[in-house]
């Protein structure tokens, strides 16, 4: 059989008509490949120039794009701005786009994808088969549509198919859109395949599908539901590409915004981890971006510095509507707590373990558009697994030795310090928060966190007992007074196991609804017409927490999930006083009883109402 002219084909052709080859760059890949100009004109590597050129052009997402591709609206060669062409090349990281409305992201996947089924990804993948995901059906049409009218397939279309039209194949369309390609690496009766597969709630729809190339998952923010993430990664084979596409929508607790935290931009291609691009409006050509537009955005979105400009037109997760910290005042409080330990104890009871798991935090300080910007790497110290009925034990004795042991391998203590315990206690889902802060000077840093799940009343007293002694029996203890707060706090007043504790005198019970005095740090009364203001202990909590902020006198660790918690505390107003979310707030109440216990201690304020025992007592 005679060998084709590739020179004659109409690929080649339009190729040529379109100048995408630009002979000095296409020299220096003939150096990567091991070639050179003389011996591949001779023909001794046993390909010609012309099919020389053509498969430098296939590996190439961008210039592929520019060769086959054409505009459907206006017929032109295929465009990318240049800030998307960094990205498109970059196709075989693990990426994350956190953009702006409307700067290109599905242009970049249908562009992708169509490259990757037409040449096999470059030729890399046999029989290539992806999966692009969206939180509803109606996300995913747009790149079906798209990827329709680039083959000339779209409904109504007519006239001269596209060269690229010769690996379409007719489509699965029920009960979801799956397409099907005839690409050069698709063995005889194979084909390229990518499933388009909404979320839904839970990621059902992910489930069965197996892909040997990559994943691609569109308007990523919009899913909530963690279990939909670990239902579209488990559809991906070994070695498969990631790559996640946003705007931002202010929810600082998704699994989204955790991957914008953990990527890192300009990543080089061979290093391991998440790729970041950010694309905001701004970086776009004239005529999408220009000072008229940038007002007609101020007047649509509320200014600036309104939510809605910060995230669909500079592609930043700005914050929650009526956030009660902003995160330009948590940012400033956030530093390095070096001797920070984060603690997660988790019990199975019906696999008899509990896992414990310590990490520290360490803050990284970067430099991004002249601007010092705050990350975090978090750092295990301990991942092990015990026997939960070492812990649960009959023998009070071995019960405590077992948790004291346990906390002394994950602790340093801190001698003559002040201290201060805050506790938010729950039982089977709701999670118990265990939080302790030393005070040093006019600075309220974070010392430990405590995160368990699982742990009986009896086993909780051990934990919180165990800490304390630890750290000498130094802090005073504040305790949300809910189901479980008032039971524990009820045994370690009560039960003569802790009365080494002093605990009678060193913890408070406190009720969020019930009313306090207005009284901060120092002993000051807040008065009104001679009379001291009263409010209730949740809202007078808060606005001590937020005074301590406004004047740089927290030092948080980056503890990405506490910070998250913070971020997106809301409140609206109610008839009287504030209304707080009860979304994720475990770890603020506990340094809010933590606060009231410092205000109202001995030496500050009286404590008539907040008795902790059997007993009535006055501070």
């Amino acid at each position: 059989m005679t060998k084709p002219d590739i020179a004659k084909s109409p690929e080649y052709r339009q190729m040529q008509e379109r100048m995408v080859v630009d002979m000095d760059r296409f020299d220096a890949w003939l150096g990567t490949q091991g070639m050179a100009w003389q011996p591949l004109s001779r023909g001794e590597y046993g390909v010609s120039l012309e099919e020389a050129q053509l498969y430098y052009i296939c590996t190439d997402p961008v210039l592929w794009c520019k060769a086959f591709m054409t505009e459907p609206d206006t017929g032109e060669p295929y465009k990318f701005w240049d800030y998307q062409e960094v990205s498109a090349r970059s196709w075989n990281q693990d990426v994350v786009h956190q953009d702006g409305a409307e700067v290109g992201k599905t242009r970049e996947i249908t562009a992708l994808l169509l490259w990757g089924m037409c040449t096999g990804f470059g030729y890399t993948i046999k029989n290539p088969s992806v999966l692009v995901g969206a939180p509803q059906q109606t996300h995913l049409d747009e790149i079906i549509m798209g990827i329709e009218a680039h083959v000339g397939e779209s409904e109504g279309a007519d006239g001269q198919k596209p060269i690229i039209n010769q690996f379409w194949r007719k489509p699965k369309k029920h009960p979801h859109y799956m397409m099907r390609f005839k690409g050069p690496t698709c063995s005889n009766n194979q084909l390229g395949l990518i499933y388009f597969r909404p979320a839904g709630h839970d990621g059902e729809a992910f489930r069965g599908v197996h892909v040997n190339a990559g994943g691609f998952f569109d308007e990523a923010a919009k899913i909530k539901n963690p279990v939909c993430w670990s239902e579209f990664w488990r559809s991906l084979k070994p070695n498969c590409f990631k790559r996640v596409y946003s705007v931002p929508d202010g929810d600082n607790t998704t699994e989204f915004y955790k991957y914008t935290q953990q990527a890192i931009e300009n990543l080089p291609n061979t290093s391991p981890g998440w790729r970041k691009f950010h694309w905001p409006k701004t970086i776009m050509p004239h005529p999408f971006w220009s000072e008229a537009r940038d007002d007609e955005f101020k007047l649509l979105f509320g200014g600036k510095d309104s939510p809605g400009y910060q995230r669909n037109v500079m592609g930043l997760h700005g914050q929650q509507e009526n956030p009660v910290w902003p995160w330009n005042l948590l940012e400033r409080n956030i530093h390095h707590v070096p001797e920070y330990r984060v603690i997660r104890l988790r019990a199975d009871a019906d696999r008899d373990e509990l896992n414990i798991e310590c990490r520290s935090i360490e803050l990284i300080i970067t430099e991004s558009n002249d601007k010092p910007q705050k990350t975090h790497e978090s750092k295990c110290l301990e991942d092990r697994t015990d026997a939960l009925s070492d812990y649960k034990t009959k023998d009070s004795t071995q019960r405590r030795n077992n948790v004291r042991q346990m906390l002394r391998e994950l602790l340093e203590p801190v001698t003559h310090a002040v201290l201060w315990g805050g506790a938010d206690l729950g039982f089977s889902n709701d999670p118990t928060e265990i939080r302790l802060f030393q005070e040093v000077g006019t600075e309220w840093r974070d010392l430990v966190r405590i995160h368990a799940k699982g742990l009986e009343y009896d086993l909780q007293c051990e934990v919180i007992y165990c800490l304390d002694e630890l750290f000498g029996f130094q802090a005073n203890w504040g305790v949300d007074f809910g189901n479980a707060g008032t039971a524990v706090v009820q045994d370690l007043t009560n039960l003569e196991i802790f009365d080494d504790g002093n605990y009678e005198e060193r913890l408070t019970g406190f009720q969020f609804a019930s009313s306090v005095e207005c009284i901060d740090e120092k002993g000051n009364i807040l008065e009104e017409d001679g009379k001291p203001v009263t409010m209730p202990a949740k809202a007078w909590a808060t606005e001590l927490i937020t005074k301590r902020m406004q004047r740089g006198g927290r030092a948080m660790p980056y503890d990405n999930e506490v910070i998250g918690h913070y971020q997106n505390h809301t409140a609206k107003e109610g008839a009287k006083h504030r209304i707080f979310s009860k979304k994720d707030d475990h770890t603020i109440d506990a340094e809010r009883v933590a606060m009231l216990r410092k205000v109202f201690n001995e030496e500050v304020g009286s404590l008539d109402a907040f008795s902790s025992s059997a007993r009535e007592r006055v501070a």
